[in-house]
C-alpha cells in the first residue's frame, strides 16, 4: 500500500490509518469552493466559508477499541483476574470460568447500549465490574437511586434474570434515555417511597449525590446487604467532584483513621470552594458494620480508557 497524499493519513512499514469510509461531508465542501471560485468571478472579491464538524458525544469506548480475538480474550483474562483479587475478601463465592463468560457478555451489551454519552456516569471500567458483580451476586431485588439517562438501568436489566425487580428512584427523569420492562421509576427520593424488601437478596446502587452516611445508614437499617456507592471519593480527591455526596464512605474512613483533625474541610472544584463540616457527621457507628468495602481499580492499562468515578461495593453485615 502506497501514502495516499490526498487522504494524508498515517501510513508506515509498521501501522496504517487510511480511512476506508469516504468523508460524508467532502462532496458539500467541494460544492462550496466552486461556489466560491465562481462568485469571486463575478464580484471580485473572495468570500469565506467555514464547514465545522460537529463533535459526537459518544464515549471514546464505542469507536475505539480492540478488534483482535487474541487480544480481546487476553484482556478478559487480565479483567478476570482484576475482579478475582477485588473480591478474595469479599466472601462472595464464584467461578473464574463463569467470570470469563460474564465478561463476554458484558462487551456484547455494551456495544448496543442505548446510552452512549458516559461523561456524567459510569464508563466501560466501572460497568464491566458493576455488571459482572451484579451476574456473581444474582440478586431479586435491584435499587437505583439516581437514575439520570439510564446507562446503569440498562446495565441492571441486562444482568440481572427476568424474576428480579427493579425499583429507580430519580427526582427528576428527564435525561432518561433508557427503559427498563423490568423497572418500577419512582418519582422521589427513597426515604418517601420504601420499596418491599423482606428477605430478599438486595443489591443497592447509590449515585444520587446524597450523604452517603444517610444512605448506608438506610441500607443496614432495611437490610440491604450489597452496595454500590458511585462518587466514593476519599478527602484527597474529593475536589474532583462538583456535586460530591458528602460524606462519602472513604471520607469517613479518612476521619476515623485521622487524616485530618479539625472541625471542618475545605477544597476549591472548578472554582467554587467547597466546606464539609466533619463535627456534623454523627452516628458514624455504622461504618463497624460493614464487613467489605473497596473502590474499583483504575483499568487503563487493561482496557485503554480511564475511569469516569470512584465506585465503591460496600457488603454489610447482616445482623438477624
Amino acid at each position: 500500500m502506497d501514502f495516499d497524499y490526498h487522504k494524508k493519513k498515517t501510513y508506515t512499514n509498521y501501522w496504517n490509518n487510511f480511512s476506508t469510509t469516504p468523508k460524508k461531508y467532502f462532496h458539500v465542501y467541494n460544492f462550496f469552493k466552486k461556489f466560491k471560485e465562481h462568485l469571486y468571478k463575478i464580484v471580485g472579491f473572495k468570500i469565506s466559508i467555514r464547514i465545522k464538524k460537529i463533535k459526537s458525544k459518544e464515549d471514546e469506548a464505542y469507536n475505539s477499541y480492540p478488534t483482535d480475538n487474541i487480544l480481546k480474550k487476553y484482556r478478559n483474562n487480565l479483567i478476570a483476574n482484576e475482579i478475582i483479587s477485588y473480591l478474595r475478601t469479599s466472601q462472595i463465592k464464584f467461578e473464574k470460568t463463569e467470570i470469563n463468560s460474564y465478561l463476554e457478555e458484558f462487551e456484547q451489551v455494551f456495544q448496543k447500549s442505548p446510552v452512549k454519552e458516559h461523561e456524567s456516569g459510569f464508563g466501560y471500567n466501572e460497568g464491566v465490574f458493576f455488571f459482572t458483580i451484579l451476574k456473581i451476586i444474582n440478586p431479586e431485588i435491584v435499587i437505583e437511586s439516581g437514575v439520570m439517562k439510564g446507562f446503569t438501568t440498562y446495565l441492571i436489566d441486562a444482568a440481572t434474570n427476568d424474576n428480579c425487580k427493579i425499583f429507580c428512584y430519580d427526582i427528576n427523569f428527564t435525561n432518561k434515555i433508557f427503559n427498563s420492562s423490568k423497572a418500577q421509576y419512582v418519582n422521589s427520593d427513597i426515604s418517601n417511597k420504601i420499596p418491599p424488601i423482606g428477605n430478599k437478596k438486595v443489591v443497592a446502587l447509590w449515585d444520587d449525590h446524597t450523604s452517603q452516611l444517610d444512605r448506608i445508614k438506610f441500607s443496614q437499617e432495611h437490610k440491604i446487604e450489597y452496595n454500590f456507592f458511585d462518587d466514593d471519593l476519599s478527602l484527597l480527591n474529593i475536589h474532583s467532584d462538583g456535586w460530591p455526596p458528602v460524606p462519602t464512605i472513604s471520607m469517613l474512613k479518612d476521619i476515623k483513621n485521622n487524616v485530618i483533625q479539625s472541625d471542618k474541610y475545605n477544597w476549591v472544584s472548578r472554582n467554587r470552594k467547597g466546606t464539609a463540616y466533619l463535627k456534623n457527621f454523627q452516628d458514624t457507628d455504622c461504618l463497624d458494620k460493614i464487613k467489605f468495602h473497596k473502590t474499583f481499580p483504575q483499568l487503563f492499562e487493561i482496557t485503554g480508557y480511564k475511569n469516569h468515578s470512584q465506585c465503591s461495593l460496600v457488603i454489610t453485615k447482616m445482623i438477624k
